[in-house]
């Protein structure tokens, strides 16, 4: 008797587990379909636009490259979705907006995600970025949304230094007030080189609502990582004055410009591109002539 019962038991487990991988494996099918289904979509108008990032002193030093997609009325917004993007649409979508980039010595942020970073072309792409847009300096963006098993961390990280090595600058994005945001990038500390912090998420229209984490914590985690600072969604006076008297250095927002489709207005990078290239002559003038030479702009206080 208790041997049928046993038999039972494990014919009622092995079922189960039949019918659970059975699952997952339709989930991750329907899924992966829904995703290539919309980016295969030959009507789906996607883009990168550029917004300018400032110093303390609102002097530009780099931009950041935001995807955007296209609608019917000719409006544009942040795609449905990201994830599920290859690595090759990426670079195909860059390749244009390269084109149209200021020659100058800026810094240039891409973001990218988990499965792109890991793709295998993850290398070559690096190497490609980096010699379209010399003189400018390459920095890739995660946005971590979730914790890594310790296993995809180390496969991460290898991708990570592997990058470095090419003197690109790795930034960890949006991270907010949840202490699931600390817990899923403190594995990436040792190796960013700056930490992007958005407005929009310690912004409280109830003061008596509690933050996990302020703007404060960031920042000083960021000193103590000797990580730089950026606080992203600056929109008016205020939102200055809060990085201001926090000593943040780095900034990006509408109240230093919103992001610009590139591509149209190449003249205006252009002109950007010789502005810059007359401060640079006017910079060498100033040391040929035995004088200090201005503040770098991409430098902190």
């Amino acid at each position: 008797m208790l041997w049928q019962l046993s038999v039972r038991l494990f014919i009622i487990f092995w079922v189960i587990f039949a019918f659970f991988a059975i699952w997952v494996l339709h989930f991750f099918y329907v899924t992966r379909k829904r995703t290539n289904d919309y980016f295969d979509d030959p009507t789906l108008k996607l883009q990168y636009f550029i917004q300018e990032q400032v110093n303390y002193r609102g002097k530009v030093i780099g931009y950041e490259c935001l995807l955007r997609q296209q609608h019917h009325d000719g409006t544009w917004t942040l795609p449905k979705q990201l994830a599920g993007m290859p690595l090759q649409r990426v670079v195909i979508l860059l390749e244009e907006t390269f084109r149209h980039l200021p020659v100058v010595h800026y810094s240039l942020s891409i973001n990218l995600t988990y499965e792109q970073i890991m793709d295998p072309n993850f290398s070559l792409f690096v190497r490609w970025a980096i010699s379209k847009i010399d003189p400018m300096d390459l920095v890739i963006e995660y946005h971590a949304t979730q914790q890594l098993h310790r296993i995809r961390q180390k496969q991460f990280m290898h991708r990570i230094r592997d990058a470095k090595q090419y003197g690109v600058r790795i930034a960890i994005d949006n991270v907010d007030s949840e202490l699931t945001s600390l817990h899923n990038i403190e594995w990436m500390l040792p190796t960013a080189d700056i930490l992007k912090c958005s407005m929009r998420a310690f912004r409280k229209e109830d003061p008596n609502v509690w933050l996990d984490l302020n703007l404060q914590f960031w920042n000083k985690l960021a000193r103590d990582h000797h990580i730089s600072l950026y606080l992203m969604g600056i929109e008016n006076s205020e939102d200055e004055g809060l990085a201001e008297q926090l000593q943040i250095d780095f900034r990006q927002g509408y109240l230093f410009g919103k992001p610009v489709n590139e591509i149209e207005t190449g003249i205006e990078a252009n002109m950007r591109a010789t502005d810059a290239d007359e401060n640079n002559q006017t910079v060498k003038n100033a040391v040929n002539a035995g004088l200090s030479s201005p503040d770098d702009p991409v430098s902190g206080r």
